[in-house]
């Protein structure tokens, strides 16, 4: 019996609670989720200021045109605003300056003629409007305006309006630590010299920077070979500093496939396993006393699509996000997509900037090198075709 898999994936997230925050410096915060809505405590920009190199004035001293006005002074960023403006002044103005008390526009340095003789009358050709090249108090954020709500993933934008506003840390939640855990007798490291039979070690690679991408600790640790004692003994260690399990390969059936027995030879259980997706079907949530183990399969294509469809959402919402289901994007098909299975199937896909979905190349779990051309998943139900021109969603990935 196949599991349906928003069932199992509505279950996961009901149990998960996101972890305690912290505060941290806004310089060691990107990625990281912020746990409180964060409102501007002042006005930016805090003054009016210049928005322009040029001449501060007054609207009603360049009525009439061609006009002279006396030079006065020299206003850059970081000073004060300097002394109020009188009929007949001007200042020279740089750009973030305050502007000066009395001065209603700015008129861009080009705009202006200097005479070498005499550089304090300063000679105006184009007449200007109120307020021209001036940036307000206020204008960008007011006291109170929400900068960031809570949940979202800060973001190097998010970082700049917090700091801006005079923000030195944020409140964040904690990043879930999780240890990748891949085991098979004919795994071996890259780099490593191949014996018949073996196969080099790819899925810990990419699911720890997959699951790095989305926010955890991650720490793969040495495969293991297909032996219950020994996975069970790494099994155990791994839980010992983890908030998440992710066990990849010995999911199925086989007589090798162990992982499911490790969860067990614990004391935990296997609350679900087999779910009705493909690649994927032999993904399980395993519970050990409060923690979990996420077995996922060992075909690399199955271990990515099962990371991207259930373990990413929760570590997510260990994070805080609410809004934690993958990313999609509208698409349509060039090509039509059919499956005859008993199982919804995510199809590798290559979606084009004009939304054009075609499928990465072939299907098959072990392909790695479609996974490797696609950018995203398109579900196709289980007994179902997609014509050439269907309107799809576009399942992606951080």
């Amino acid at each position: 019996m196949y599991l349906n898999l928003e069932t199992v994936r509505s279950a996961l997230l009901s149990r998960v609670t996101p972890l305690p925050t912290s505060r941290e410096s806004l310089w060691n915060s990107l990625g990281r989720v912020c746990s409180e809505t964060i409102q501007a405590p002042i006005h930016l920009p805090p003054f009016d200021s210049s928005a322009m190199d040029g001449y501060a004035v007054r609207v009603e001293d360049l009525v009439t045109i061609p006009a002279t006005l006396n030079l006065v002074g020299q206003t850059t960023a970081g000073d004060g605003p300097g002394p109020r403006l009188l009929p007949g002044q001007c200042q020279r103005i740089f750009t973030g300056a305050p502007l000066p008390p009395g001065a209603d526009a700015v008129v861009m340095q080009e705009d202006v003629h200097v005479d070498s003789q005499n550089p304090r009358m300063i000679q105006f050709t184009e007449s200007v409007r109120p307020w021209e090249n001036v940036r307000f108090r206020g204008e960008d954020i007011a006291p109170g305006a929400i900068l960031v709500p809570s949940g979202t993933r800060l973001r190097p934008q998010h970082l700049a309006v917090l700091a801006a506003c005079g923000f030195s840390d944020v409140p964040v939640h904690g990043q879930p630590k999780v240890t990748v855990l891949a085991n098979g007798s004919e795994l071996r490291d890259p780099g490593e010299a191949l014996e018949p039979g073996q196969i080099y070690e790819s899925n810990r690679l990419m699911l720890h920077t997959l699951l790095s991408g989305a926010g955890a600790i991650s720490h793969p640790i040495p495969t293991v070979r297909d032996d219950l004692s020994d996975l069970t003994a790494a099994l155990a260690q791994a839980l010992e500093r983890s908030d998440l399990v992710v066990t990849v390969g010995g999911a199925s059936v086989g007589e090798a496939d162990l992982a499911r027995n490790a969860v067990e030879a614990l004391g935990g259980t296997v609350d679900f396993w087999r779910i009705a997706i493909r690649p994927g079907k032999p993904f399980f949530v395993g519970t050990i006393g409060s923690q979990w183990v996420l077995g996922l399969p060992g075909n690399p294509v199955s271990a990515f699509v099962t990371a991207i469809l259930l373990v990413l959402p929760v570590l997510r919402r260990f994070q805080g996000i609410s809004d934690c289901l993958p990313p999609e994007l509208p698409g349509e098909l060039a090509e039509p997509l059919n499956n005859p299975g008993d199982r919804d199937h995510y199809a590798r896909v290559i979606r084009s900037p004009n939304g054009h979905v075609r499928l990465g190349g072939q299907q098959a779990s072990h392909r790695l090198a479609s996974l490797a051309a696609a950018n995203g998943l398109v579900r196709v139900p289980a007994s179902g075709r997609l014509e050439t021109g269907a309107k799809v969603q576009v399942i992606g990935w951080e």
